[in-house]
């Protein structure tokens, strides 16, 4: 099983692991250079005056859906639109000028294309279903990789944790792909494992129920905004509680990230009426539902964010090895062929 579902699998397997290394960063540095502003002692415009003023900037056919504000005096507002998928403006919080769309960086959209749909396009599904089964292939290889390479004796761990040097080209390859991934294994599985959720519905269901809870809701906010100064309320409100955190309006709704390490979608969530901008319920994040916090950890697990750069820099490590393993599998099955012969 591990060599007959590495051979057709492997490349694709590799193509998932390098296109997943550079996703690890987006949220650092998918964005550089576009959203800088400089406070020089001013204080930020009212929202629902941004508002009005970014409203006139929308694209024909779109709206406003939502706003992200950040603690960094430096950082701009981030304007959510209804559509396309992903679009968003950034504007300046001190000046009102709208600066210009939010465009996901070329290296990430690449990568992500080939992550999800294996470069197709974002409506093709025969992508998407490829990358799930070599996914799913994926576990499968790795836990039968930990069965091939489990010792016979205690004493025999150590040894078969060593990737040796200086006893040829073929030594060191088999060393690095037997003992380099089991070094990495628990994370490609975790990465694997949890990645699946996107790739299958099926998959999904059953995770949430094995996990004691139903299938959390898609949280995507693309209700227009409609009345600028309940934002302007609410914003008031939650902004001055949480005066530094990263805070997210939608119609009805406002998020404030609890940040710090652990499931970074983890929030707490203000429901206000969408005509005054009254606040009519407050959930904590402990006293959010279950399946919502299960979606926030997978996640976090998927892109190793869940211990800020240390992690993400452990991820992008391993991604890089993970990707080398199809490839040191290969060499091994043609040195065997040749030597055969």
């Amino acid at each position: 099983m591990h060599l007959w579902l590495s051979i057709p699998f492997g490349l694709v397997i590799t193509i998932i692991c390098l296109s997943g290394s550079i996703l690890v960063f987006e949220r650092d540095f998918g964005s550089m250079g576009q959203y800088e502003v400089c406070p020089d002692g001013r204080v930020p415009l009212p929202i629902d005056s941004l508002l009005s003023v970014a409203n006139n900037s929308v694209p024909e056919g779109s709206a406003i859906a939502g706003i992200i504000t950040y603690p960094d005096s430096c950082h701009a507002y981030k304007f959510m639109l209804t559509r396309p998928a992903m679009a968003a403006l950034w504007v300046d919080q001190y000046t009102g000028e709208v600066m210009r769309p939010y465009q996901r960086a070329a290296i990430f959209k690449f990568a992500s294309s080939a992550h999800r749909r294996l470069f197709g396009t974002t409506k093709s599904k025969t992508g998407k279903h490829i990358i799930g089964i070599c996914t799913l292939c994926f576990v499968i290889i790795l836990i039968t990789g930990v069965i091939l390479w489990w010792p016979r004796s205690a004493k025999d761990v150590g040894h078969k944790l060593k990737i040796p040097a200086g006893k040829g080209k073929y030594a060191f390859w088999h060393g690095l792909h037997c003992a380099g991934g089991m070094y990495i294994t628990v994370i490609l599985l975790v990465c694997a494992l949890s990645g699946l959720a996107w790739s299958f519905k099926w998959y999904n269901q059953g995770l949430y129920a094995i996990l004691g809870s139903e299938q959390a809701k898609s949280s995507r906010h693309n209700k227009p905004a409609e009345n600028y100064a309940a934002w302007q309320n609410v914003y008031d409100y939650v902004s001055e509680i949480n005066p530094s955190r990263e805070i997210r309006i939608y119609q009805g709704e406002a998020e404030v990230l609890c940040g710090g390490y652990g499931n970074q979608q983890a929030a707490d969530t203000y429901k206000f009426d969408a005509e005054t901008g009254t606040v009519t319920d407050v959930i904590m994040y402990d006293d959010q539902p279950k399946s919502r916090k299960i979606k926030g950890w997978l996640y976090t697990l998927h892109v190793g964010s869940w211990c800020g750069w240390w992690s993400k820099i452990l991820y992008f490590i391993i991604m890089l090895i993970g990707a080398t393993l199809p490839l040191t599998g290969y060499y091994m099955w043609i040195h065997r062929i040749n030597h055969r012969h």
